[in-house]
């Protein structure tokens, strides 16, 4: 009986893999190793294919997200024509047109990359808010930081301030009850973004939303890195926490907004996003170009984000410093930062010494092996632990955001960076920059190469789970 069953599950297998060859033969790198575990586990290594791995599903499941949110346009009398300096015209119609928004001068940016001050500063603007607070975070903590945040957006909702939070369903399990229902109560609205108990049997599960925007009154905006919690601030298990952010004032405010609004319809069906009321972004004073980039998988082929990184490494010619937790750049912006240092620019990474998932760790060091080679200078931090998501070109072109230079965010995760053409934001990164380097120890390939025979198995099963995950 078992031998008849055999050839049945050989031939239906053979099918699968060459059905998840068609679908992804627009994104082909990423199924080598899936093909790998589907032959090795005949039917269960498809059944996992299509709960995490696949990717062609997303051209159809994000399509109402899609079609909503081009109709989603921010009133053209509110945009100031602005003329860029000619070393970033192009790269803004280029981004704009892979999905960012219009570059959009008239602003002020601070960056910020310390907790406290980050923390103190968002606290401050969510006390102040008067007409409307909009967050969304991949995680809020059920501690201090988390309860805090709760607070205020309690006590604002009862003062008649409109109050929407949006978090994720795998960042954010738990958030503590009493506060939500109060929050609730008080007429403040919650919603998480693809709750896992109703995605079983979906890819969709794997779509998470990693963005980290707060707005507040349409007038300020917070784009980083951080999430909400305790150990945001330092006081978790790494210790120090290195995270970075941009805080913004004028028109690129709406940008901002929009983004939100048009999460916040995808996920709760409450539909503010043509609401002219929340647009209320007014020029700041100063005059720096910012760009909003986003992506994710409602994107296919037009992630401004990736575009965004792309962009600063082709367009760079003397510097090119960045920071990542997690370290897998696609072939695009790898071989970008690889011509760049070989033709002898300055191109530097600041990556963790500690790894806070399975696998990051080596995997982060095979990436940088790759880089280093051709004369990239690569960083380990070791105090704490950094998760700043940053790119410096040139001390003008900057990028700070969410997403990392990883395939997750690159290509499942929603995402939402900033992008700056400013040397006065510029010089505040490259002084950041420096400063963590004194925080840093050099890896060079010659320590790579010296891997014991267990670093080097984990290694393979780091890059194996970075292809799969």
């Amino acid at each position: 009986m078992e031998m008849d069953i055999l050839p049945i599950i050989i031939v239906l297998n053979a099918i699968f893999i060459l059905a998840a060859m068609y679908a992804e033969r627009a994104n082909p790198q990423m199924l080598v190793l899936w093909m790998v575990l589907m032959g090795t586990l005949p039917l269960i290594g498809f059944i996992l294919y299509l709960m995490f791995g696949q990717t062609f599903y997303s051209r159809y499941a994000f399509k109402r997200k899609r079609d909503d949110d081009a109709k989603s346009m921010i009133d053209p009398d509110k945009v100031r024509k602005f003329g860029l300096d000619p070393r970033s015209d192009g790269m803004s119609q280029a981004l704009e047109r892979s999905g960012a928004s219009q570059c959009l001068g008239g602003n002020d940016v601070r960056y910020v990359s310390e907790s406290e001050d980050f923390f103190d500063s968002l606290f401050e603007a969510m006390e102040k808010a008067e007409h409307h607070l909009f967050l969304e975070y991949y995680i809020l903590r059920k501690d201090a930081t988390g309860r805090r945040i709760l607070e205020i957006l309690i006590e604002k909702a009862k003062a008649g301030v409109m109050v929407r939070l949006l978090v994720d369903e795998v960042g954010t399990r738990n958030l503590p009850k009493d506060l939500k229902k109060e929050l609730k109560k008080a007429g403040g609205k919650v919603y998480t973004f693809h709750k896992i108990s109703t995605l079983l049997l979906s890819a969709k599960k794997n779509n998470r939303n990693h963005r980290k925007i707060a707005v507040i009154d349409g007038k300020k905006a917070f784009v980083s890195g951080y999430n909400i919690g305790d150990e945001y601030l330092g006081k978790g298990k790494f210790g120090h926490w290195r995270d970075a952010a941009v805080i913004i004032e004028g028109p690129i405010v709406d940008c901002y907004t929009r983004v939100f609004l048009q999460d916040w319809r995808y996920a709760s069906f409450e539909d503010l996003v043509n609401d002219r009321d929340l647009y209320c972004a007014e020029e700041s004073g100063k005059d720096i170009p910012v760009q909003e980039t986003h992506g994710g998988p409602d994107m296919p082929g037009t992630n401004s984000i990736h575009m965004q990184y792309v962009s600063i490494a082709t367009a760079s010619r003397e510097q090119i410093w960045l920071t990542t937790p997690y370290l897998g750049p696609s072939d695009a912006v790898l071989y970008q930062l690889r011509l760049k240092a070989l033709a002898g620019a300055d191109v530097r990474v600041i990556i963790p010494d500690i790894g806070d998932h399975v696998f990051v760790y080596w995997g982060n060091r095979y990436c940088a092996s790759r880089l280093m080679d051709a004369g990239v200078k690569v960083y380990e931090y070791h105090d704490g632990f950094i998760h700043a998501k940053t790119m410096v070109g040139d001390g003008y072109y900057c990028a700070v955001g969410s997403a990392n230079l990883d395939p997750r965010s690159m290509n499942l995760n929603f995402e939402c960076n900033a992008m700056v053409y400013s040397e006065e934001v510029g010089k505040q990164m490259t002084q950041a920059f420096e400063k963590d380097l004194e925080r840093c120890t050099e890896y060079t390939m010659e320590m790579y190469r010296n891997r014991t025979g267990i670093q080097r198995i984990k290694t393979f099963l780091s890059r194996f789970a970075a292809e799969l995950l």
